[in-house]
């Protein structure tokens, strides 16, 4: 019998890349969605007898996930990739709060129904390790051992700093559950602005994170517009999904921030790398200043890469790939 994966969040952008990882592994996989919709979608989309859905509405709620472990003995693996986005302006009640409810909520349901769980892979972001204006220093070298500095007022009353600061909060509250001793391990993934291509076809006019918009947007630019001043470390998702199988699968891992990120990106190198590939299909797009205003953003992530060993695809590779589906989704190419 095969080991039995949870991934919560499943039909997210990074979720529906976990679980085709998984099942193509021979893993069994329950994912949790917020709507039957969303569940029967990504069953029919995986077409595989190893994986099965289980709808949670509000998965930040306290005891959202007793029944689902209390059901479902033989869970061994937890992947919790949900990544709930700012509803309205209150970016307190709904974002901050939120998230730390969720990934508390899930915590306790594995420690009180969940025996046979051994090991927990929680999604963070690279935004746990800096705040907003860190973020945009070349001087700043990000690694596993920064935090975001903010205070909690800090993200309140603004939309990017709220995030940065929800991220490293709730990855917080995480650790801080894990103080204890726990009968599992955690382990948790920090990508940054994660490109790459949708995992199916039929996804493309979906959006369900700001790494897809911010590319979609740059993808249906106009001759006469800006480069959008978009910069930041970049990850490959399908790199991100291997990256959370390799967290459980590696006794290295447990206990470990781990930072996915392949190299900087900034908004004029995207459209660069369009240019350059696609000379014929790119005439609408803008110029800009080319190969100017790189983004020279730094990072080390070495004891990551020791760790999972992952060869991590480049920003022209996952560009090419994302604007292929792209192209050949909207009938431009076949």
């Amino acid at each position: 019998m095969s080991t039995c994966v949870l991934v919560a969040g499943a039909s997210g952008y990074i979720g529906k890349h976990i679980v085709q990882h998984l099942i193509n592994k021979s893993y069994s996989v329950i994912g949790q969605v917020r709507t039957e919709e969303k569940g029967d979608r990504l069953k029919s989309l995986l077409n595989s007898p190893n994986f099965k859905y289980v709808v949670i509405e509000d998965a930040e709620e306290k005891g959202a996930f007793d029944k689902l472990f209390k059901e479902h003995p033989e869970i061994q693996i937890v992947i919790d990739s949900a990544s709930p986005l700012p509803i309205g302006t209150n970016y307190e009640k709904r974002l901050i709060k939120r998230t730390a409810k969720g990934v508390k909520a899930i915590l306790k349901s594995i420690e009180d129904h969940a025996p046979n769980v051994k090991r927990v892979v929680l999604t963070s972001s690279v935004a746990a390790c800096m705040n907003a204006e860190q973020a945009q220093d070349p001087n700043f070298i990000v690694d596993e051992h920064k935090w975001n500095p903010d205070k909690h007022s800090a993200g309140k009353n603004n939309a990017k700093s709220a995030y940065f600061y929800a991220k490293a909060n709730a990855e917080r509250e995480a650790w801080e559950y894990m103080k204890k001793k726990r009968h599992f391990t955690l382990s948790t993934i920090l990508p940054g602005f994660t490109f790459g291509p949708q995992c199916f076809d039929e996804d493309i006019s979906d959006i369900f994170d700001t790494s897809i918009e911010m590319i979609r947007n740059i993808f249906d630019l106009h001759q006469a517009d800006p480069v959008p001043d978009e910069k930041g470390l970049f990850v490959d998702v399908r790199d991100v999904a291997q990256a959370h199988i390799d967290a459980f699968e590696k006794d290295e891992a447990q206990g470990k921030r781990l930072i996915m990120a392949s190299e900087d990106f900034s908004g004029q190198e995207i459209i660069d790398i369009l240019h350059k590939n696609y000379p014929s299909v790119t005439t609408q797009l803008p110029t800009g200043h080319p190969n100017k205003d790189y983004a020279n953003l730094k990072f080390d992530n070495h004891e990551t890469m020791e760790i999972l060993n992952i060869p991590c695809r480049s920003l022209e590779s996952s560009i090419k790939d994302e604007y292929d589906q792209y192209l050949r989704t909207h009938g431009i190419i076949s």
